[in-house]
């Protein structure tokens, strides 16, 4: 019995294994705790400068906006003073990508699109609420003559359909919110425009002032992914999501309070993002944000059955991580529309790994690779033969629906093929040629009669069969540990009869030494049993089962081990009665 499974869904590991740890800059970002109510509620935010200060996370000008195309909020209280309206633009610094990592000396200041905006007054007190437009633009009604603040806070909010609401928070200091706040000013007339900058704190050899941009950076690559999104037509609300991130967050350990985070990963209740300097960051490397994103996209509006841990572009993996890994990396490309896959780490960031998604040859082609996986769903995206390029309404429609997300089969490329071909039959020719290129046969959702074994004959069928009184399962470590190809073998079962029904599991052939087989059983990709005693070469399950299909995971706990060095090969006789 092995219980320590990695669930998290990570970025490339063969990208994140390659870095070196590095010094660390420790500077610490201002943090915002709660607070978005009404009378009395304070600030927590550990900045609060003025524009001749020059010591803080935000700055303040008042001059260089043209009015505000904003729409102006409410007057939260003192109501029955004469209101003035204040308006301004917020911006960030955005580092982009070239082939030599980061490129500081281009930043560039950009809007910050869709942001949550707070009228205080000189005691923290909130106001008024409002958001920037998609141009960084906000204008809000403030009481005249009144001592006045802009803070920004590192969220995204929109309570009205389809609504949403992600933050970037700092899981080293309790998940606590980054905002920046401008000067206190007096409302009047001359003061009416009000611009917040949040800096990059690079100054030419390092980070050496605070790095406010960072959690700005990060929510407005969310932002295009949200505006992809609902352009797609889609009115389904968003689940509430945070994005933690923290200059601590480095590709070490296991203590994610501590920042030692290992890698940019969703685990199905935050993302947890990269920000150590020298080392890897990753609040700029906009696929890598996206990636993870896509994973959180695939958990709200469709369905993955990744089981998480290491993979790369040249793995052979297990079918579900191929699946959802795959389309992780064609979803960040398709969102930027930039098939070029980047992610920057090392010193000053200046390593740049890089990956075109699109590339149509690689070392392992097969339904085992996300690599093939991502170049049929972004080329089938990118083409315009017989369907219009780029729109990814196509795709959404396919990993949306019912048959989709309720399919008997875990989710592989053999679903969403399946889906597309009963979806959008006139693309269906389009879509068949890009799988026979990656070595997938065109079949049905459970990849029946397959032919490309990935190197190893056993894993063929994709599914094998119980139809008979026993069946052949082997499990191995030869091609990697606990999500790759052949660590664990699919039995498909059709229940005619409810009742209740026994699976026998016997080690057979050559002894392996200890084996410790374990089953999982699933209905429509969801757990419904499991059984991970720790008896040697044998395990058995008893379960009540209605009519329908089922799949049983057959799997040697060793082999789920990744500290496991040794080469385990076992192979069971699987019975049902």
């Amino acid at each position: 019995m092995y219980t320590g499974l990695p669930m998290y869904l990570s970025k490339s590991a063969f990208f994140t294994q390659r870095v070196l740890l590095r010094s660390l800059l420790l500077l610490l970002f201002s943090l915002l705790m709660g607070g978005c109510g009404g009378g009395g509620s304070k600030s927590n935010s550990l900045i609060d400068a003025s524009t001749s200060s020059h010591v803080a996370s935000a700055t303040t000008s008042i001059t260089g906006i043209a009015s505000s195309s904003a729409s102006s909020a409410s007057l939260t209280s003192n109501s029955s003073v004469v209101p003035i309206t204040l308006s301004g633009l917020v911006t960030y610094d955005f580092v982009p990508h070239t082939a030599a990592g980061l490129d500081y000396a281009k930043a560039e200041s950009r809007p910050g699109r869709g942001l949550f905006i707070e009228l205080l007054d000189e005691n923290n007190v909130v106001l008024a609420t409002t958001s920037t437009n998609g141009n960084g633009e906000y204008s809000v009604n403030a009481p005249s003559n009144k001592r006045v603040k802009i803070r920004v806070k590192a969220q995204l909010l929109k309570t009205e359909s389809p609504s949403w609401n992600f933050k970037v928070t700092d899981n080293t200091s309790n998940n606590g919110l980054y905002s920046m706040v401008g000067s206190l000013v007096v409302a009047d007339e001359s003061t009416v425009i009000r611009n917040l900058h949040a800096p990059s704190g690079w100054t030419g050899t390092g980070y050496t002032e605070t790095r406010v941009a960072a959690p700005f950076a990060i929510l407005d690559t969310i932002y295009t992914g949200i505006e992809r999104l609902i352009s797609t037509g889609d009115t389904s609300n968003f689940p509430p999501l945070e994005l933690r991130w923290s200059i601590k967050n480095k590709p070490a350990g296991d203590n994610l309070e501590n920042g030692e985070i290992g890698t940019s990963f969703f685990n199905g209740d935050a993302i947890y993002i990269l920000g150590d300097a020298n080392n890897d960051t990753d609040e700029y490397d906009q696929h890598v944000i996206l990636h993870e994103w896509g994973h959180y996209i695939e958990s709200s509006f469709s369905r993955s059955d990744n089981i998480g841990g290491d993979h790369g572009f040249e793995d052979r993996l297990d079918i579900r991580v191929a699946m959802s890994e795959g389309f992780a990396n064609a979803f960040s490309a398709m969102m930027l529309e930039d098939s070029v896959y980047r992610d920057s780490s090392g010193d000053q960031q200046r390593d740049n790994y890089t990956n075109d998604v699109s590339r149509k040859n690689h070392q392992y082609r097969g339904w085992y690779s996300e690599a093939s996986v991502q170049s049929v769903i972004y080329n089938f995206y990118a083409s315009d033969s017989n369907k219009t390029a780029r729109n990814f309404t196509d795709i959404f429609q396919v990993i949306t629906s019912d048959n989709y997300v309720n399919s008997d089969a875990l989710i592989s490329i053999y679903v969403f093929s399946e889906q597309l071909r009963n979806l959008l039959p006139a693309h269906a020719s389009l879509f068949n040629n890009l799988l026979l290129e990656q070595n997938i046969e065109i079949t049905n959702q459970f990849g029946a009669g397959e032919s490309n074994s990935g190197g190893d004959v056993r894993s063929l069928p994709v599914y094998k069969s119980i139809e008979s009184s026993l069946v052949t399962a082997c499990s191995t470590n030869t091609i990697g540990a606990y999500n790759k190809l052949m660590n664990s073998q699919f039995i498909l079962i059709d229940v005619k009869t409810p009742g209740i029904y026994q699976f026998q599991v016997n080690e057979s052939g050559s002894d392996s030494g200890n084996s410790d087989p374990d089953l999982y059983l699933y209905r429509n990709g969801t757990l419904i049993d499991s059984a991970e005693g720790a008896s040697i070469d044998q395990e058995s399950l008893s379960e009540s089962l209605l009519m329908g299909t089922y799949v049983l995971e057959v799997v040697d706990a060793r082999i789920r081990d990744i500290e496991e060095t040794n080469e385990i090969t076992a192979c069971f006789n699987v019975q049902m009665q």
